[in-house]
């Protein structure tokens, strides 16, 4: 018998047996799907020429009596193939076979996308917990904490560990841990105080994610972390920087239960978490000395010919003085500097003339603009007091202290060294910053450091002072103007009209506004004791 023309136009591949299995037939493409041709299989037991599955359905079919109709899917391991199976039982049992592997194949790269999908927006979640409770954090040991209890408390990790940078060494300390990966954790502790190589260490070093698909096959990892991470089916590990803008605080290092646990969207999102966590760090040091009632005052000289000012300063012939410093959130400085004793040299300037104090000037201004560490170099004043505006970028003692949460008071910079003066929280770990101060430095070294009271002072007290800085004509001016909505937004009145209303020139009205202005914002900005201060290195 064989079979007929619409049989074979079937799009599965088609064999014909007898009701006890003989083949009588077998077409072209189920020949080729069993990995064998029509002649081999024709006369054959079905049973003995179709693969084996693990399961065996297709043999269950025809064993036992009379065979009946069934349909199923099943990997077949001899062809490497999942086969879909249809058994129709008339005169003869028609056996119809068709190759879902693709299929099959699709169907499970799309559970493991579902799967992989449903686990970033599960991470997502916490993590998005943890950047609020990280905001609201009241310290770095609070920021460690969150972050460890949101990741290492679920079921998402097996650990989750934070370290902090502990200068000068830049050796990581636990800041916290959770998980229940608890002799993990002891492993990593002991590993890090023996000094030896784990990703938390290789983060902090290389200030690069450090991503570790299989912990069992790192020989580089000590092998009692390995083991500690077997018995307790850890598989994975992603260590992170803890770090804002240039500044790594320490670490945070998560272990998964799989191998290569961390995808790429997962890592980007632990990244995030990361940076916000450094953001976080140093946003709470700052806010410390911002609202302290008493700060730690740092004196600190710094002896490092290379330095970005002391260069400067020793290029010109000058002595710089720092009149002020504002940190930008990109981790920059711009510094606000007077400038003593240029034209006092002999040596000519580097654009040919003598040492006058236009060519020293030039050249101080060409040195700084020609550092890497330095940007946007511009004078605000020249004359008999000239001011020069340089901000700094690179790893300076400055940008340090900003980073650390200090704020940069005073400084003096001379042809070999410098010395600054800053105001840190009360409880910082002043110690802490002078070892990163000396990490940007040839040689660093503690000159002082006083404990400072903030005198408090009131509302009225301060508008008197303010009431005795202005002459009439400003007061009356900055009045007008304030209840004209000059300094709305929108303004509810031009300068023009503010003028028309005083009966004064526009120009003279903005004169007056300006030195008004002048006087209310040096009242808030300048020291308790006055103008910026000048040291003697």
């Amino acid at each position: 018998m064989t079979l007929d023309d619409e049989v074979r136009a079937a799009p599965s591949g088609v064999i014909e047996t007898s009701a006890d299995g003989r083949v009588l037939d077998v077409d072209e493409t189920a020949a080729a799907t069993l990995g064998s041709t029509a002649e081999a299989l024709c006369g054959t037991d079905i049973r003995d020429a179709f693969p084996r599955s693990a399961a065996g359905t297709l043999r269950d079919a025809f064993d036992g009596g009379a065979v009946t109709d069934r349909s199923f899917e099943e990997y077949y391991p001899r062809v490497d193939r999942w086969l879909a199976v249809d058994v129709h039982v008339g005169e003869t049992v028609l056996v119809y076979v068709r190759d879902r592997t693709d299929g099959i194949a699709e169907g499970e790269r799309a559970d493991r996308l579902e799967r992989r999908l449903g686990r970033v927006r599960e991470i997502n979640s916490v993590v998005a917990t943890v950047l609020r409770r990280v905001v609201d954090a009241s310290d770095r040991s609070s920021v460690g904490e969150t972050v460890c209890e949101r990741l290492g408390g679920t079921d998402l990790y097996r650990l989750a560990w934070v370290g902090e940078r502990d200068l000068p060494d830049e050796e990581l300390r636990e800041l916290a841990a959770a998980g229940d990966a608890l002799d993990l954790r002891t492993r990593i502790g002991e590993a890090l105080g023996d000094g030896e190589t784990l990703p938390e260490r290789a983060a902090l070093e290389t200030r690069e994610a450090q991503l570790v698909g299989a912990i069992a096959d790192e020989e580089s990892i000590p092998r009692g972390v390995r083991r500690a991470a077997f018995g307790h089916g850890v598989r994975s590990c992603y260590a992170v920087p803890l770090a804002y803008r240039g500044t790594t605080y320490g670490v945070v290092s998560v272990y998964s239960g799989r191998e290569d646990g961390f995808s790429e969207q997962e890592r980007a999102v632990l990244e995030t978490l990361a940076h916000v966590g450094g953001f976080a760090i140093r946003a709470l040091r700052q806010e410390d000395l911002l609202v302290a009632d008493t700060v730690t005052e740092v004196t600190i000289d710094v002896a490092d010919e290379a330095l970005p000012l002391t260069r400067a300063a020793r290029e010109a012939d000058c002595r710089l003085s720092l009149d002020g410093a504002v940190p930008h959130g990109d981790g920059a400085v711009v510094c606000y500097l007077s400038v003593d004793g240029t034209g006092g040299g002999s040596e000519a300037a580097a654009d040919g003339t003598e040492g006058t104090d236009d060519g020293s000037r030039a050249r101080l201004r060409r040195t700084l603009a020609d550092d890497e560490a330095v940007t946007d170099v511009r004078w605000i004043r020249e004359g008999e007091d000239p001011q020069l505006q340089a901000t700094l970028v690179g790893e300076t003692p400055a940008t340090t202290l900003a980073a650390w949460g200090a704020s940069v008071a005073a400084g003096e910079f001379t042809a070999e060294s410098a010395r600054l003066v800053a105001e840190a929280p009360p409880d910082a770990e002043v110690r802490r910053i002078v070892e990163a101060v000396d990490q940007t430095a040839a040689e660093t070294d503690l000159v002082a450091r006083t404990e400072t009271a903030r005198a408090g002072e009131s509302a009225e007290a301060f508008r008197n002072e303010l009431d005795e800085r202005l002459t009439d004509r400003q007061r009356t001016v900055l009045r007008t103007a304030y209840l004209s909505d000059y300094f709305d937004s929108p303004r509810g009145s031009t300068s023009d009209e503010v003028a028309e209303t005083l009966d004064i020139a526009g120009s003279t009205l903005l004169y007056h506004l300006r030195r008004a202005q002048q006087e209310l914002i040096g009242a808030y900005l300048e020291p308790d004791d006055g103008p910026p201060r000048r040291l003697d290195p």
